[in-house]
């Protein structure tokens, strides 16, 4: 960027072309009051505390004023002081000033100006007006509002409209009588408030707090384990507890923004129900004992089991390094490749129509043909790397996901991209917030998506709106493909899915000419009958409009757990090994033999669901459980416990005891995220470092 000659404050400075006189003042140590200003945010000018003058003796608003090249300006003459201190005596004077007990003390803006400009208490005594307080709203669970040390800055405002595009709060009345409140002034938790918590980041007082907010000794960077979007944060700690969480700024990810889990829900880390010693289960009560006699027991009872009989469950919320190991002594130690985990329930549609779409031979029942050619590259095959490229798509088709809901971060993006001009279209028989942003909802029934899905891509075909270059390169079978769309004339998918053949139409149009689009989905088109089918027809749209293999189009899954995809690449999965290298494939299992010195089990193992079948028959007897409910989470819940129920030894691994311990012989405590060093995979593959920020609150191992 080209650089500029400027004077500020008779100090010579080279400013960046573009920039304004705050930006460039701020970046050269040089202060200016300011409370309305927020780098994250656009310039207001609310508060007139950023006056300075320039050459022609004018008053501008530094945050607002744009550096010319030899541009003159005074931060503090005595034109300035004259209109800026009334302004901060104001304020003060009518702010609750009990810094002594605020949270925010020592961090307060209106504290540094009053510092800065040197205002003492006697300047301001007479106008101060008699004090009404208001009430504290202490509504919502995470952080508390006081309207008492409000200064109208509007940072509020503009961060839940500009940044998180949710307006829960807003300016009301005029004069003395205005405030910032809700909807109905209502207390926060009644409102559209989602509880991030980026009002209250920004918030230069005391006027949003969090509750119980200790301030940190130190901070480590590392993930959020919460979901698979990863974000950066900083944890901060005091006494090798974890005190506070604030996002960070430099992560391409979330780029400091966090959602409410990220940034409130890491206090289990501090549970006092944390499991606090390994305990065996005798006479029907848990028993403490030490690492070393419950290992011990452990390899004992092992001891007694054949290969098939053992069975482990990984965990999406573990490390890679977790999972790698946990799959590695199943294969090698136990001889079986019953390895499963929770993430494939939700995902092995996906992980299936890629395998099946990015290699030879492509052949749907439903679709019938082949689109093949496609360099296979696994899982991963042809996915954009969603947080890094979704800002210049334009185009999104969001489909089976509710993704401002499951992974707000990750919905912040989607609406920064339709806020730059990007189309969305919503495929969802479900009104869903992210409706509002879309240029057009196709509301299907439920179950219909294969067929949907294939009229948009007959429309496309018809309209000869394919990328005939990037079929003639990388695919095969293309007019078997054009003849099966036969099967789909626009009335019968009107009729199938609900959804008029115009607006079929309408999207397909918006799809196939907005170049770069991406697609992403979730869990709501991979719980059907039809999962796989509903992924291959997305794959569909994708290589007949080029959008693969061309940045930033693309497609992306959502995956859920914070570790899940990492899971399935480190090979907890029964029929592959890490990097999704099929277990049946003779040369695929050399390899690992040698590198693993052991020869393994060439017959793949049994899906999670399949092993609580195999144990309730008596087929399988072991059981190891890592990081995992199944009786809780995993349906029919009262079929899965009578399998735990049948197990004739289950080790469960957990940092708390949940419902698959009452079935359990033996528990081992593991540590959390916050207590290691290792790495997550993030749901766009990005393997992101995990760092230990406190040491092991209880007697756990990994």
């Amino acid at each position: 960027m080209e650089k500029i000659p400027v004077i500020i404050n008779d100090q010579d400075i080279l400013a960046q072309k573009g920039a304004t006189i705050l930006e460039v003042a701020l970046a050269n140590n040089i202060y200016i009051p300011h409370l309305c200003y927020h780098p994250d945010l656009k310039p207001a000018g609310n508060c007139r505390l950023c006056l300075v003058e320039i050459e022609n003796g004018q008053l501008v608003p530094s945050c607002r004023t744009f550096v010319s090249e030899g541009m003159v300006v005074q931060t503090k003459s005595q034109k300035v002081d004259n209109v800026r201190r009334p302004i901060v005596e104001m304020l003060i004077a009518n702010h609750h000033m009990d810094c002594r007990r605020c949270p925010k003390t020592g961090r307060c803006e209106l504290q540094r100006i009053k510092a800065f400009m040197r205002i003492d208490k006697e300047s301001i005594q007479l106008l101060r007006l008699p004090e009404e307080e208001l009430p504290l709203d202490i509504s919502n669970p995470f952080f508390m509002r006081d309207p008492n040390k409000c200064v109208l800055c509007g940072v509020c405002v503009r961060t839940c409209q500009e940044i998180q595009k949710v307006s829960a709060v807003e300016f009301v009345g005029r004069g003395y009588t205005a405030k910032i409140a809700t909807f109905g002034d209502k207390p926060i938790a009644e409102s559209r408030c989602v509880s991030c918590g980026e009002c209250v980041v920004r918030c230069p007082v005391g006027a949003l707090v969090i509750k119980g907010y200790r301030r940190p000794a130190t901070e480590v960077k590392t993930i959020c384990p919460h979901c698979a979007v990863g974000c950066g944060i900083f944890l901060g700690t005091r006494d090798n507890v974890i005190v506070s969480v604030r996002g960070d700024d430099d992560n391409p990810v979330n780029e400091g923004r966090l959602c409410v889990k990220g940034r409130f829900g890491q206090g289990f880390v501090n549970s006092p129900e944390r499991l606090k010693s390994p305990l065996i289960k005798r006479k029907g009560t848990f028993v403490e004992v030490s690492w070393d006699e419950a290992l011990e027991y452990v390899a004992g009872k092992l001891r007694n089991y054949a290969g098939e009989e053992f069975a482990l469950f990984a965990s999406p919320y573990c490390s890679n390094e977790d999972n790698y190991i946990a799959q590695k002594f199943a294969r090698v130690v136990m001889g079986s490749n019953h390895v499963d985990n929770s993430a494939r329930l939700c995902q092995g549609p996906t992980i299936a129509a890629m395998i099946e779409a990015t290699r030879p031979p492509f052949n749907s029942p439903s679709t019938s043909h082949d689109l093949s050619k496609v360099e296979y590259r696994g899982v991963g095959a042809g996915q954009g790397r969603f947080f890094h490229e979704i800002k210049r798509a334009s185009c999104i088709l969001a489909t089976g996901t509710n993704i401002i809901n499951s992974h707000p971060v990750a919905g912040l993006r989607v609406k920064q991209a339709v806020e730059k001009g990007a189309k969305l279209i919503v495929i969802n028989p479900k009104e869903i917030d992210l409706c509002h942003f879309a240029e057009i909802w196709l509301r299907p029934y439920p179950g219909t998506d294969v067929a949907l899905l294939m009229g948009m891509c007959k429309v496309i075909v018809e309209e000869e709106l394919f990328d005939n270059a990037f079929i003639k390169e990388w695919c095969d079978k293309f007019e078997e493909f054009k003849d099966s769309l036969d099967d789909f004339p626009l009335g019968r998918v009107e009729r199938i899915t609900g959804v008029p053949r115009d607006m079929v139409e309408k999207a397909a149009k918006i799809y196939a000419t907005s170049k770069p689009a991406e697609i992403i989905w979730s869990v709501g088109i991979t719980q059907y009958s039809s999962k796989t089918d509903n992924v291959l027809g997305l794959l569909n749209l994708a290589i007949l409009t080029g959008n693969m293999r061309k940045r930033p189009s693309g497609f992306h899954v959502l995956w859920g757990q914070g570790n899940a995809l990492g899971t399935c690449d480190m090979g907890c999965l029964p029929d592959f090994y890490p990097g999704y290298q099929e277990v049946t494939d003779p040369e695929v299992r050399k390899r690992f033999e040698t590198v693993w010195r052991v020869s393994l089990n060439d017959k793949p193992g049994l899906t999670l669901t399949e092993i609580l079948s195999a144990v309730h028959e008596g087929k399988i007897k072991v059981l190891y459980i890592i990081g995992s409910d199944p009786a809780m989470s995993i349906m029919p819940s009262q079929r899965v416990r009578e399998a735990l129920k049948a197990a004739g030894f289950i080790i469960l691994q957990d940092i708390f005891l949940n419902e698959t311990a009452k079935f359990a012989h033996v528990v081992l405590p593991a540590v959390s995220f916050a207590e290691k060093d290792c790495t997550y995979t993030n749901t766009e593959g990005e393997i992101q470092r995990v760092n230990k920020a406190i040491e092991s609150l209880v007697d756990a191992r990994p």
